[in-house]
């Protein structure tokens, strides 16, 4: 059995989008699958449209890679063993459409229950704000 982990990334700071994909790059390496839950304003990373990185620019300055191209190559690269989870409750209680959702990052459209169904199982679950 493969092992899993949880990621919930609940904020739309950059930093907690590159922390999580980096420990969800680091979590395929080590042949684990990774469920990552975007809920809250960490949605915000899964919308279509640029980003703003002012805030996070030190970092790029710094040689810390691009937390949305982190966050494309992961989708990309991690085929069935990444699902990235789109909260409908989210979207629904922010009047926001599935529409703006960029699906070439974006796997699944679900709610809190179906997360924690689908990670009932998993090793562990992380949490990024």
């Amino acid at each position: 059995m493969m092992n899993k982990i949880g990621i919930i990334v609940y904020s739309d700071d950059p930093k907690s989008l590159a922390m999580a994909m980096n420990l969800g790059h680091v979590a395929l390496a080590m042949d684990t699958e990774v469920i990552v839950y975007f809920t809250f304003d960490g949605l915000t990373h899964l919308m279509e449209g640029e980003k703003d990185l002012s805030g996070f620019q030190h970092l790029l300055d710094a040689g810390v890679p691009n937390p949305y191209d982190l966050l494309a190559d992961f989708v990309e690269s991690g085929g069935d063993d990444v699902t990235t989870v789109a909260c409908t409750t989210t979207l629904d209680m922010l009047d926001w459409d599935k529409e703006a959702m960029d699906d070439t990052v974006t796997t699944r459209f679900a709610g809190a229950a179906d997360f924690l169904t689908v990670t009932a199982d998993a090793n562990h679950v992380f949490s990024f704000g």
